[in-house]
């Protein structure tokens, strides 16, 4: 049990840090600092995938189920009539995987495993 408690916490603070990396990434001016915190960001999304393969193996994570394709358009719909609303100029689509590169996508797998359409996933 300390085993799963430890992955539970280990992955929760790689998650936190990817997403603190991406606020600073998008208010980072500095090209050469930008470039530096993307690779702790790429370096932070292969360690905490592999920690997540790790506890998937383990039964220590149930991942959420995924999207269906009705889900996913609907999702679609949305964000395309919410950015011509709003005059937005991102970029939005459907993909398998999203990471954290100001590009909207809409999937059943996001970049944080557990995370989807649908909710997030259970660590048992």
């Amino acid at each position: 049990m300390q085993e799963q408690i430890m992955v539970t916490d280990a992955l929760n603070s790689i998650n936190a840090g990817l997403k603190s990396l991406g606020d600073m990434i998008a208010q980072t001016e500095n090209q050469e600092l930008r470039q530096t915190l993307q690779k702790f960001r790429n370096d932070g999304e292969t360690c905490q995938y592999e920690l997540y393969t790790i506890a998937k193996s383990k039964n220590y994570y149930q991942p959420a189920q995924k999207a269906t394709q009705d889900e996913i358009m609907n999702v679609k719909d949305f964000v395309n009539s919410q950015s011509s609303q709003s005059g937005m100029s991102g970029q939005s689509g459907v993909s398998g995987q999203s990471g954290m590169s100001g590009q909207s996508s809409v999937s059943g797998q996001s970049g944080m495993p557990g995370q989807s359409a649908h909710g997030h996933g259970q660590m048992k």
